[in-house]
Parts: structure tokens; sequence; C-alpha cells
């Protein structure tokens, strides 16, 4: 027995042939990093950092195949061998990639449509919770403006081709074939985005495909044996710009400067600016720097995911689970993200492919009772010479408001948002009809949106909020005592508590008809696609006031009916489509593409609710053509393309065809109780209907020398029609009700994108490539209801216009002493300013019209919109041995900024930038002359207050070392790449004191956030 086992042990051992090779490219360089698998099996390794692998081959008989990004999959038959040299062939990988479209790939090569993709790997070691926050810069057509960098509330407003409608511009966005909110989903299941940008790309998608669509594919499993990944980072996090203002002495100098102005008593005397600057009274005459004592330094940013993928040829599993934490810029606010994904994929037999697929996540947030914008608005309010604590720890206040006790004595404000996304999908081969297969897919989601904002796809999710508010105690200094006591509370008089609930179910339901034949050089496709959505939801809301014990529970408030509140309503959506999509191929050179949809959705009036929304494309390969391809060998694509096509916008409100009512308390008494009234709010509009958006787009694109050079352009044009507007007619109150919108309006979008690329492997260790992207896209409004007040002034008029144009007064500068009489009085000849007397040193706005006055018709535009109308991005990259690097330069130009940050405005602080203001001695000053409240005539809208919004921004930095292969091998692991990364980085702008995507004209936002972290990528 024992001779017969070990007989065995050297047969099982001689059997196993282990064969080395050796992988180069089509220039005869080592390569590493290659796949090499036996076929069928799980058996693999990948060539090492000088292209050398080293296998077992049970029997020596198999077939090795031969996988790297960007060069054709090999299969070479072993027959024996011990010794192999392979040469992987550059595939032009923009050529042979499949690009993800809607309802399904293309290879790139035949794609028509404009169609933009990132990898998903680019975003996934970001230091961002929000994953809209990655995308500016990456791709051509995308627009991304972060107003915010609140834990949670972080999310990047998104705009594909500028911006086209007075309504939604948020672009529709599809995770794995279904609508759903995607901002929190963990960047590192993510596969790729692809963004559609032209009608041929968005018309499968009807009614919502005007402003663009993103589709966002998750990962799954490859066959190959399993390979479990640990992916970490921990980031320190502080604001881009913080805001600097005035110190306790340069406050009440400004302040006595502007008691002069007015002719008022300093409200500061010598013996308060000396206690000012010597700090030696720190509660009577303290000196705070509000804003850098309540934020917080290097708060922390962590990460955590860990992925396991594999299968055999028939079953393929990927599932991954994360964990991120992100801390706000003070102690109450967190903000917590728990994600799992899954992923199988099987097939059942030769001809059937099941696919199941579950993607959930736990959001867990917390904050301050008080809103971040209201601790924003205290904080610019307070001024630094005020209490915002005292010495021993207690918190001051100013105007019966404590910027300290918002933060950290107003109670908490928490939320948990749950979200469940599945999918289960099968597809059927149909063998008697060559190229034709069915596919069924059925989803259910939960919380897949906000149901307080269903048509964002970027809200957050809040299925269970619980607020409790605390009276706000601050406490105050006698300089005669030295006693610091309690002063008063902000905030309710007993602490209150409120539960809220909110839950959205989705169910969409697909049955696909696909077509795929060759015929000669002929290569036909065909797709059909039914599809049923409907959406329910329901948000209940119950709270109670005066809580006389800390016990946070509804049953422990008050029992006083008038201290119990309760509300709550429902919501339900449907919709019904039929997609196509045809495409012809002649020789690979000549493509022809139509498709569309027909759509039907529950918003509009029974026989007004369906639509046809069509589109035509065509492309041309010239690389293809003999005299290219036999005469220049170095271009390896070349293709021009073309597209036309309509494509829809759901806008306002539904059920705008329905008289609107409300309901009121105490209409009548009916045998001696109160009732209900109602009453009717809005005339119907039996014709409502969509925005229809008609899109043109010509594009050219190529590759040239292998990949050393790829480029794409495209020009494109929108006309929008059908937008909704408000008539402006004047109705009499016995009319006794309002007008609903009407869909009259119109604007049209043009302009153009251009993406380049190059990429250069001097040798076998320095790797430098190079992208850049820039987006150019200009609007105009054509048709608007506008009154006569506006239109008939060729100044004032919106028609014709960008959207958001700024209109104001045009500022000429500052009056000075000679403008005015020994009286005080402006001389003759000079336009009069009808808001109070003015002085040297107001601002003084140009008499337009040449009345003699300034009012109404002297308003002219005075500024671009805050949107730019440019956007670029460029990012270069370097591989060397063992090292990457890569950043991400992404800016903005063609925007303006208006700034509304006034000194002593509304009884708040000044910037230090306030500082540099009028006088006798200081003509060319950036600010009017100083003023105790703001004047009047200083702050009306006017090209004074305008900013140059364009900025540059480091969006990215990464430096990576990957350690060497060897070593690995030792420690018997794939790989390991240490990194430090960063977001947010520099920024140029003239902007200084706030960063230029402030999304408050006043200042008072909670402050984008600039990150440095370090991570690792641990393959097993």
């Amino acid at each position: 027995m024992i001779f017969l086992l070990l007989n065995m042990i050297c047969f099982g051992a001689f059997a196993q042939t282990k064969l080395n090779g050796s992988i180069i490219d089509e220039k005869g360089q080592p390569m590493p990093g290659v796949s090499v698998t036996l076929k069928g099996t799980q058996n693999g390794v990948s060539s090492d950092v000088n292209g050398k692998f080293s296998i077992g081959i049970p029997d020596g008989k198999g077939t090795l195949v031969f996988r790297f990004i960007g060069y054709a999959e090999q299969e070479v038959a072993i027959n024996g061998q011990t010794q192999l040299q392979v040469q992987m062939k550059n595939t032009s990988k923009e050529l042979e990639d499949v690009v993800v479209v809607g309802y399904g790939v293309q290879k790139r090569s035949s794609v028509t449509a404009a169609v933009s993709t990132i990898k998903g790997s680019d975003i996934a070691t970001q230091p961002v919770a929000n994953i809209t926050s990655a995308l500016g810069g990456r791709a051509a057509g995308i627009l991304a403006t972060q107003g915010s960098g609140e834990p949670g509330r972080d999310g990047s407003n998104i705009q594909i081709r500028g911006i086209s409608t007075t309504g939604n511009t948020q672009p529709l966005v599809i995770v794995d074939g279904v609508p759903r909110n995607y901002a929190q989903l963990d960047p590192a299941s993510i596969e790729s985005f692809s963004i559609l940008k032209d009608a041929a790309a968005v018309a499968p998608y009807g009614l919502g495909g005007a402003n663009g669509v993103i589709l966002i594919t998750t990962k799954k499993g490859k066959s190959g044996k399993p390979t479990l990944s640990y992916s970490t980072y921990y980031g320190w996090q502080n604001p881009t710009v913080l805001t600097k203002f005035v110190n306790a002495y340069q406050y009440a100098t400004l302040f006595n400067a502007a008691d002069d102005n007015i002719g008022a008593p300093h409200a500061y005397s010598a013996n308060d600016l000396a206690l000012y600057q010597n700090h030696s009274d720190p509660n009577g005459h303290p000196d705070h720097d509000v804003l850098k004592e309540l934020i917080s330094k290097n708060t922390p940013m962590t990460s955590n995911n860990l992925q396991l993928s594999g299968g055999s040829e028939n079953v393929r599993y990927y599932t991954g689970i994360g964990y991120l934490t992100q801390d706000g810029f003070w102690g109450p606010t967190n903000y917590k993200r728990y994600n799992v994904t899954a992923n199988l994929e099987a097939d059942a037999t030769k001809t059937t492919k099941v696919n199941v697929s579950l993607n959930g996540r736990v959001e867990d947030s917390r904050n301050p009772g008080v809103s971040s914008g209201n601790i924003f608005y205290q904080a610019f309010r307070t001024p630094p010479n005020q209490p915002l604590t005292f010495t021993n720890g207690l918190p001051g206040s100013y105007i019966s408001r404590s910027a300290y006790g918002n933060i950290y004595g107003s109670g908490y404000a928490d939320s948990l948002g749950y979200t469940m996304l599945t999918q289960l999908s099968i597809e059927q081969q149909l063998p008697f009809i060559k190229g034709l297969s069915i596919k069924v897919a059925a989803s259910y989601d939960y919380n897949p949106f906000n149901p307080k904002a269903p048509n964002d796809q970027t809200s957050a999710i809040n299925s269970f909020g619980r607020s409790y508010l605390t009276p706000i105690v601050y406490y105050s200094y006698d300089p005669t005592t030295k006693a610091i006591t309690q002063a008063g509370s902000d905030g309710p008089g007993n602490p209150t508590y409120t539960e809220s609930f909110a839950q959205s179910q989705a169910f969409t339901y697909q049955g696909y008809l696909n077509y795929h034949r060759s015929f000669g050089k002929s290569d036909v496709t065909g797709l059909v696609v039914l599809e049923a959505r409907n959406t329910k939801s329901s948000l209940f809301t119950a709270g109670r006031i005066n809580y006389n014990v800390p016990i946070a529970e509804l049953n422990d408030g008050s029992s006083n009916s008038t201290d119990i509140n309760n509300s709550g309503y429902s919501l339900a959506t449907k919709q019904l489509s039929a997609v196509y999509r045809g495409t012809y191929a002649y020789d690979n050179k000549y493509l022809f593409e139509a498709s569309g949809r027909y759509d039907g959705n529950y918003y509009f009036a029974p026989g007004h609710r369906f639509g046809f929304f069509p589109s035509f494309a065509a492309g041309w390969r010239i690389s293809e053509e003999p005299f290219i391809k036999n005469n220049y060998t170095w271009i390896n694509n070349l293709k021009m393309r073309g597209s036309w096509g309509e494509s829809g916008a759901l806008a306002g409100a539904p059920f705008q065809y329905l008289s609107s009512f409300g309901l009121y308390g105490n209409s009548a008494v009916i045998n001696g109780q109160g009732t209900q009234g109602l009453t009717e709010n809005t005339q119907p509009n039996p014709n409502i209907t969509w925005e229809r958006a008609k899109k043109t787009d010509i594009g050219i694109e190529g590759t040239l020398w292998n990949g050393g050079l790829t480029f794409e352009a495209d020009y494109f044009h929108e006309l929008r029609s059908d937008m909704l507007f408000a008539p402006t007619v004047t109705l009499p109150a016995e009319y006794g009700i309002g007008l609903s919108q009407v869909n009259s309006g119109s604007m049209s979008n043009q302009g153009f994108e251009l993406t380049l690329g190059t990429t250069h492997r001097f040798s076998k260790d320095l790797t430098v490539g190079i992208s850049g992207n820039i987006t150019y896209a200009k609007n105009k409004l054509l048709q608007v209801f506008e009154t006569a007040a506006t239109y008939d002034n060729p100044n004032r008029r919106i028609t014709g216009r960008p959207l958001n144009t700024r209109f104001g007064f045009q500022s000429t500068g500052f009056f000075t002493p000679g403008d005015f009489d020994a009286s005080g009085n402006l001389k003759p000849g000079i336009a009069i300013q009808p808001w109070g007397q003015v002085h040297p040193g107001d601002i003084q706005y140009k008499d337009v019209n040449g009345d003699g006055k300034i009012d109404n018709n002297d308003i002219v535009p005075i500024g671009k919109p805050y949107d730019p109308q440019t956007v670029y991005g460029l990012s270069p990259s370097i591989t060397y041995k063992q090292f990457d690097f890569g950043i991400l330069f992404q800016g903005a130009m063609g925007r303006d900024f208006y700034d509304q940050v006034y000194p002593f405005d509304n009884s708040a602080s000044a910037t230090i930038d306030n500082m540099d203001y009028w006088t006798p001695t200081n003509l060319n000053a950036a600010n009017p002359r100083i003023t105790t409240v703001p004047a009047t005539n200083n702050i009306q809208t006017s090209s004074f207050w305008i900013r140059n919004g364009d900025y540059l921004r480091l969006k990215t930095f990464n430096l990576g070392y990957t350690i060497p292969t060897g070593v690995m091998q030792k420690l018997h692991m794939h790989s390991i790449r240490v990194y430090l990364s960063g977001q947010n980085l520099v920024t140029w702008s003239k902007i200084k004191n706030f960063d230029p995507e402030v999304s408050a004209q006043n200042g008072q936002y909670y402050p984008q956030v600039k990150v440095i972290t370090v991570g690792a990528n641990v393959t097993f």
C-alpha cells in the first residue's frame, strides 16, 4: 500500500510540467503584469517586472491564455513545450474595447455617437465620499461644481455640455441599466462610467435624455483563480480656503472710521484699542478668530474596502464590502457609510446566462441641531471682539445668539439611510435563429431615491431621522465683578424632539430582443426593449415639544395635544417605454444607426402621455479606406461621425393637467364642530407636455502611431423647446386662482469639445502620458415670458442672452470731493442717485440713457452667469520602474461671482478685504467708504461687485510605489502598492478669500475640503 501511494505521488509530480516563458511587446520590450492562465482552470500567474513567468502544466498539455489591457488576447497551445516566448499585439485599445451605451455595448470602432468614458479605477483611490466630486475634469462634456464640503452633503452639481434649459439641468444617471441614486456608491465597486452626450447616445432614454445620460457599470467577476484585494486610506481634511476676518483691534479701528463717516462718536475708546492689542483682558476685551477657533484642523477621513472575485468558465463572482468615515470641521459632525456589493454570473447552459446582483449601503450622518448654514451665518456675523467663549470655556453670545453654542449646545440632527438595489436577469440565445437572443431583467430597489427630491439622483437618502433640539444657553461677563453668569438662551424654550421616516421603492421590468449577424462585409445589429417602471414612496414625521426631562423619545415629551404634531404623505409614479436601435456597418467602414424611444409618463393627461424620440447617426472610418490604410500605416483609426435626433425632459411638477387644491382649517362650523375647507389653487393646463430637445453633433476622432496620439473633437448644437414658464398675464383678484405653467419657452445651446492624449513608452522602465480635454458651451434664451419693461429696453432684454446673465448698474468708480459743491450736493450735470445722500467715496453709476438720474432704465448687463462657459482638465502621468505618478488639473473659465460680503452688514463682522476702503488718501481702494451700516447706494446690484470667477485647481494628486514582484513571490502575495494622494490641493483664482466654487454670494457656506491621504492597495 505504501509502495502504491509513493508511486502515485511520484506519478503526480512527474506529470506536472514546469513551463517557463517571457512576454514582449511589439517593440521587443518586456511586459510585466500580463495575466497567464491555463484555459479552463483557475491555474494562473502574472509576468514579472522582466516579462518572465513560470507556470505548472499538468501532463504538459493544454492552452495558455495571455491577457493585458490594451493588447489582443492570445491563446497558445502548449504541446509539450517547456520554453515559450509570446509577443503581445497592441489592439489600439480604444478600437477593440467595448463601450457601454444605452441598453447594451458596442465596439468603440463602430460607435457613431458622442460617448466619453471614465475608468472606475481612476476615482477609486481618490479621497472623496461622494463620487460626483471625482468626475470634473476627467472627460470632455462634464461640468461639475461643488458648492459645499459638508460630510454627507458634499456632492457636486453635474451638467453635461452646459445648460440648455431653465428647468432641471441634471443628467439622467443609470446604474447597471436602471435609474438610481448614485452619489454614495462605493467607488471601488465601479467598473466604468459612460457619458452619453449627443442625440444618438441619449435617444434610447426618451423623456430622461435631454440633459445627457451617465451610465455606471459596476464590477463583475472574471474567470480565474480567486483574487482577494484590500484597499485602505487615511486622510487629513482642511478647508480649501478659510475666509480671513479682521482681528479685534482692526475691527474696532474700522468701526471707529465708520463712525467718523456718519458723524457719530467713536464706539471704541483709546483704552479699548489698547486692550484689544495687548490681550490683557480676554473676557472683557476678547480677540477671537471665530472661524479658525470653530473649525478643527486635520479632521480625519478613512476608507477600507475588501473585494473577492474570480470564477470558472461557467460561473463568475464578485463581492465587496466597504466602510468610510468622514469627520466634519467640528466635533458633532460625522458621516459614516457601509457598502456591500455582490454580483454572480453563471452560464447555466451553453445558451443561457443568469446574472444576480445586489448593491446595498447604510449611511449614518450626525450633525448639530443647528444647520451648517445657520452656523456659518452666526460665525460670519460674530465680530472678533465679542465673546465666542470665555476663558473658562463657557459660550458667549452676540445679539442673543451663540456661534459656539450653535455647534456644541444645540442638540443633534441625526439620520440613517438604507439603500438596497437588486437585479435578476436571464439571457437566452435562440439557436434556431442565428444571432438572436432574448433577455429579461427585473429590478427591485429599496430607497433608490430620496422621496423628498425624487428627481434628484444625488440627494442624500434619509430613511430615519432623529432631531433633538435643546435651548442654546449662553453666558455674559460682568467687567465690574469679573463674574461669568448665564445670560439667556437661544432656540426652543424647552427641548423638542422629532422623528421622521421616508422610504421609496422602485420596480423595473425589462424585456430585450437582441440580434447580431454578419453577412459577408455587412454587419447588422438590432435591439428592441420593452420597459415598465413604477415607484412608490411614503413619508411621515412625528414630534413633540416642551420636554421636561432630557430623554429623546417620543413617549417622554409633553402629552398636551398642542405640543404634539405629525404629518405625512405618499407618492406613486409610472412609466411605460419601448426602445429600439438598429445598426448597419459595411466593410467596417460605413456605419449607420437609428435609435429611439416611445415613452409614456404619468406626469401628463391621458391622450398626452406618450411621445416619440428618434435619432439617426452615421460614421465613416476613413482609416479603413485603401488610400489611407495602404499609404499611411501610422493612422490606426480615423473616423468622422454625425448625429441628429430628439429627446425629452420632464419639467415642473406632475399632474398640472389637473386643478390643484389646498385644505385649510376652520372654514365652517357644522354641528358645533369646526370643519376643513377646500380651495382651488391653480387652473389646470390639460395640454402641458415635456420639454423637447433637438440635438445635432458632428465629430471626428482618431488614433495615430499605435496610440501615440489620440484625439476626439465635436461640435454640438441643441434647440430646447416647450420649456415651462408661468404666464405674466395680470389677473384681477376676482379671478380667484393662479394660472398653471405653459410650454412656451425655448433656448439654444452650442459649443465644442476637444480631447487629446498621448502615451509613450521610452523603455521597459519609463512610460509617460498626458491627456487633456476642454469643453465650451454657450446658451441663449430665444423665447421667454418677459415683461415690456425689460423686453422693450435693449439693455435689459433677457431674450437673446445667456441664461442667468447678471444685470445691474454700471459702476464708474467712486464719487470724488470735486463732484460736490460747498453744500455737499452733487454739482449740475452729475446724475442723481436715488438711494439717499451720497458722499465722496460712494459708488457712482453710469447714466446710460442720459436723463440725469439713475433708475431702472440705466440697468445693463454687468456680468457672466455663475456657471462657466468653458471647463477643462489636464492629467499628466509617469510610470518609472515601481513608481507611478499622476495628477489632474481642473479648471473653469467664463464665469463671474457676485461678491455680497459687506462690512457690518446686518451687524456682522468684517473680512480682511474690507480694510482696503476709500479715504481721501486712498482713492483707488477696493471698497467704498466705510459706514456702520452698508449705505443703500453702495449695495445696489452693480458691476462694482462683480468678480472674475475663473480658476485652475490641482484637483487630484497620486504618487505610488508597487513592491517588486520578487518580494511579493517570497511573501506569497500578488502585489502591494502604497501611495500618497490628495484632493483639491492648490487653487489658483482671483477670488482670494473664498473658494471660487463658493455657493453663497455672502460667503456663508460650508467650505470645500482639501484632503491629503496615505493608502495601500493589497492583492493576495
